[in-house]
């Protein structure tokens, strides 16, 4: 078995922030790397978006440190830096020279424990605007943009943490106030409810000094709410709607349901998506972009969250074919899961793609700090990094034809297909 070795040291401060420190000394560069345990999941019907929304709060400036100059501090030495949001986490990162990790502390801590002082109504209007643009531009006015918010609106209840998207609705967005957003900073940015990852050309006895020094005094938050819904009615039915669009061709969205992110199960789906479309050799691409020439493009994947997660394959058809068609390839596809074993051949293919990709992962000092804090969050495990090729190297072809039977059923799958629209 092929064994991944990354040596970190972890512990927690007094008010709850929890430590992860990961040296590597053959480049002078460190990655710091901070995770909240908040995303779109924590928001409830009728405030959406404040996850994302907040995520571009937290570079305008905090008491300390003025508007913009955030960027301006860690670009004007070389650095990098940006922020994210998902469904179960939002991360803030900067990757710089290893002797202004300092710098990146304590700019970090500032935001952390002095941002409402600096928060204002100009502020908020302002990025309340740049992130109702970022909507209408990349999904409200792109070809197929809202695939994937229909796709999970189809999925989930109304009221479940998984049925809105991470931006969030336009009207909810337009009805956010400065209240809103300060309350959702009291709640759920303290740090009881973060990690902080370093990756890199450290001192260990420095690092831990400075994040003492820097985050020791900034308070918890003791009442944190915590998300109790768990989706586990699988076989729920399955769901499919149409939606014209100014598209030129069609495509399918196919989405199965599947367990929450640590069940053993994502893993086997997650391999299955690699024997359907991982690479040249995979049996989408060989049968149906291939031999049959009947789809433009195809996709398979699995996208993972805390509490349930679901299975893709998006597919374009080709102008001459039609989506029933297409509909019916994909679906003989996946029977042949049921009904065969895959060989040990694709097996170990799979298996060859999946240590090669891990070990890509691993290359750079910002990756491995941000899957440090990812396997913390998710699993509760940072070791957890350590370990997961086993589980992906464990699995057989026994393992597959279950979870392909168990999840992979029309019954399982909600289903969103763009067409042209007419005229």
């Amino acid at each position: 078995m092929t064994k991944i070795k990354i040596d970190f040291e972890e512990y927690q401060l007094s008010n709850g922030l929890h430590v992860i420190l990961h040296q590597d000394r053959n480049v002078p560069i460190v990655a710091i790397n901070l995770w909240y345990r908040v995303g779109s999941r924590n928001e409830q019907p009728g405030k959406t978006g404040f996850a994302h929304l907040f995520e571009h709060m937290m570079f305008q400036g905090s008491q300390h440190v003025p508007p913009e100059m955030h960027f301006q501090l860690i670009q004007s030495v070389g650095g990098t830096l940006n922020g994210s949001t998902y469904f179960d986490r939002t991360n803030y990162y900067e990757t710089l020279p290893s002797h202004y990790l300092e710098m990146g502390l304590w700019l970090e801590s500032d935001r952390m424990g002095f941002l409402l002082p600096a928060l204002n109504e100009e502020k908020f209007k302002t990025q309340l605007e740049v992130v109702k643009n970022e909507r209408r531009q990349r999904y409200e006015n792109q070809p197929y943009g809202l695939w994937l918010e229909k796709i999970l609106e189809l999925a989930f209840p109304n009221d479940y943490p998984y049925h809105w998207p991470v931006i969030g609705y336009m009207a909810d967005l337009e009805k956010a106030t400065l209240d809103d957003i300060r309350h959702f900073f009291k709640t759920y940015y303290a740090p009881n409810n973060a990690s902080l990852a370093l990756s890199g050309d450290f001192e260990l006895a420095l690092a831990k000094q400075l994040i003492e020094q820097y985050f020791t005094e900034i308070p918890p938050y003791e009442n944190i709410p915590q998300v109790n819904k768990h989706f586990s009615d699988y076989n729920h039915g399955r769901k499919r709607i149409e939606v014209e669009d100014h598209v030129q061709l069609p495509r399918l969205h196919f989405a199965y349901h599947l367990p929450g992110i640590s069940a053993k199960e994502v893993y086997e789906a997650d391999f299955i998506a690699s024997i359907l479309n991982g690479g040249k050799s995979s049996r989408f691409i060989q049968n149906l972009v291939h031999q049959k020439q009947i789809v433009q493009d195809i996709q398979t994947f699995v996208l993972p969250m805390i509490d349930t997660s679901l299975f893709f394959v998006v597919a374009t058809p080709r102008p001459e074919h039609s989506v029933e068609k297409i509909q019916h390839e994909i679906d003989t596809e996946i029977e042949r899961l049921f009904q065969e074993a895959v060989s040990e051949q694709e097996m170990q293919r799979v298996k060859n793609q999946i240590i090669a990709q891990k070990v890509r992962d691993l290359q750079s000092v910002s990756t491995r700090a941000d899957l440090l804090n990812m396997y913390f969050t998710y699993y509760g495990n940072t070791n957890h990094l350590n370990e997961e090729i086993d589980h992906y190297l464990k699995i057989s072809a026994q393992d597959l034809r279950q979870t392909a039977n168990n999840f992979l059923q029309p019954e399982n799958r909600v289903e969103v297909i763009y067409l042209p629209k007419k005229n």
